[in-house]
C-alpha cells in the first residue's frame, strides 16, 4: 500500500527508535492481556501543515468524519531497511501499519458508505520483532468501540490512511447516540463549514474513486 498523505509529510524514523532498542524516550501503553508489558515510543514526525489547526486538517484530507472502530484487523509492514541491533548483528525491520473496521457514523467532508464497516490503516503499531509499538509523536492508536473524528487520506487499494497528530480525535465528551452534540465534532463540523466550493470540488474525485473501490 503506497502511502497517500497529501500535503502532511511524516518522517517515521525507525533507525533511530529501533537501534539497540531503547534509543528514543517512550513510557508504558496499557493495553489488552499480554500487551501490558511491551513499552510504546513516540517518533518524532514532521508535517507540512499545522496539525494543531482543525481548518488546516480538514483541507488536507480527502475525508473528515465521524466513526466507531469497531476492530483492529492485523499489522502490516513497509520499506524494510537494515537496523543494527544491541548484540551488534542487523535485522531487516519496516514501518508498522495498523489496519481496523470502522463503522461511519457521520460523514462530515465528502460521503463514504455508512451502511458497511470500511478499512481504515494507522500509520505506527507493533514492531516486527513485537518488541514495542512506535507511533508518531501526539498520535496513538485506535480503540476498539471507541469514537473519533477521521481526518483520512484515500490509497490505491481503496483503504483509508490515518496518520500523525489529530488524524483521530476521540469523543469523549458524549455517548456515541449523542456524538452530534459533542464539542470536538462540533469543532471539525465548523471547520469543514470554512472550505470553498472550490477546495471542497478539488477533494470530491478523490472521494468517489475510494468509494468505488472498496
Amino acid at each position: 500500500m503506497a502511502a497517500r498523505q497529501n500535503r502532511i509529510i511524516y518522517r517515521f524514523l525507525l533507525l533511530g527508535c529501533i537501534v539497540l532498542l531503547g534509543a528514543c524516550s517512550g513510557q508504558k501503553k496499557a493495553g489488552t492481556a499480554g500487551q501490558e508489558s511491551i513499552p510504546t515510543y513516540q517518533v518524532k514526525a514532521s508535517y507540512g501543515i499545522n496539525v494543531d489547526d482543525p481548518k488546516a486538517l480538514v483541507a488536507s484530507a480527502d475525508y473528515t468524519f465521524v466513526g466507531i472502530v469497531k476492530r483492529e484487523t492485523g499489522t502490516s509492514y513497509q520499506n524494510p531497511i537494515p537496523l543494527e541491533q544491541a548484540d551488534g548483528t542487523t535485522k531487516k525491520m519496516g514501518e508498522a501499519y495498523t489496519h481496523y473496521t470502522v463503522q461511519v457514523l457521520a460523514n462530515l467532508k465528502n460521503k463514504l458508505a455508512t451502511e458497511r464497516a470500511i478499512k481504515v490503516t494507522k500509520q505506527g503499531g507493533i514492531r516486527e520483532d513485537h518488541s514495542a509499538y512506535d507511533v508518531l509523536a501526539g498520535d496513538s492508536l485506535l480503540k476498539a468501540d471507541q469514537a473519533y473524528v477521521f481526518n483520512t487520506y484515500a490509497q490505491a487499494d481503496g483503504t483509508l490512511l490515518v496518520s500523525g497528530k489529530n488524524s483521530t480525535v476521540p469523543i469523549k465528551d458524549k455517548p456515541v447516540d449523542a456524538i452530534a452534540d459533542s464539542s470536538v465534532v462540533k469543532t471539525y463540523q465548523a471547520a469543514v463549514g470554512t472550505l470553498s466550493a472550490k477546495e471542497l470540488e478539488a477533494k470530491q474525485k478523490a472521494s468517489d474513486d475510494a468509494q468505488n473501490s472498496q
